[in-house]
């Protein structure tokens, strides 16, 4: 288990874990609706290499907007923004994620 983004020491141990293992492996990857939670997934298979398969479980786009969630800020100065906002039709200037902006 990690929280965020892991070393890269960690991710040889788990590497090496995982590769010692003869079971079929699964990364699952739990996680917010923002722009870093969205890019541990690509980010942890990337650095491991050693995944049959990985699954992201995180509240997604289309559950904020049916369910009205609250909005909430997002990380200031994480540089995955940009592309964050441009993929889901949020301004790029503002860092509100969720229901209306305030």
């Amino acid at each position: 288990m990690v929280r965020g983004f892991g070393s890269q020491s960690y991710a040889d141990v788990v590497y090496g874990c995982v590769t010692a293992d003869p079971r079929d492996t699964v990364l699952l990857v739990v996680g917010d609706f923002n722009c870093s939670g969205e890019d541990i997934k690509r980010n942890g298979a990337a650095r491991t290499v050693c995944w049959r398969r990985t699954e992201r479980v995180l509240l997604a786009y289309e559950q904020v907007r049916a369910y009205e969630l609250p909005a909430t800020e997002g990380k200031h100065g994480d540089p995955r923004w940009p592309g964050f906002a441009s993929r889901y039709g949020f301004d790029p200037g503002c860092r509100v994620l969720g229901g209306e902006d305030p």
